[in-house]
């Protein structure tokens, strides 16, 4: 993927909140949000229909949950891209959700300048994608 093409992201967390802070950042950093969903079933829905360069997955919410969604976005695609956004402090849950097939994680409770530098440096490394 050159520098001048947008990154196709999508955002599944419950909180609204959280997704349009998140938005934000992205689109500070170059990225165009083709879609958000508030919990794992739509989250799965949209990324069938979108196939987006990035997701971002919040562990926890109602009906299907961040891992289970995981599980289904990484059966439609093994090679999906996905970064857990979490305030689970389990770093063995975490663990194993990125053996699982995740990414990268971001903690909700880090500090919002390591958070974006985090951020950041994942977008970049997704624009050196082929």
């Amino acid at each position: 993927m050159s520098d001048d093409i947008k990154p196709r992201v999508i955002l599944i967390d419950d909180d609204e909140s959280i997704r349009t802070w998140i938005k934000g950042l992205l689109a500070a950093l170059g990225c165009e949000v083709v879609g958000e969903a508030e919990n794992g079933r739509d989250g799965v829905d949209l990324f069938k229909k979108e196939r987006p360069d990035l997701v971002m997955l919040d562990l926890q919410m109602p009906e299907v949950g961040g891992a289970m969604a995981l599980e289904y976005i990484l059966a439609a695609d093994p090679e999906a891209r996905v970064i857990l956004l979490t305030s689970v402090e389990s770093l063995e849950l975490i663990n194993e959700r990125m053996q699982a097939g995740a990414h990268y994680y971001l903690s909700k409770h880090a500090p919002l300048d390591e958070f974006r530098a985090a951020l950041e440096k994942q977008i970049s490394e997704l624009k050196q994608i082929p």
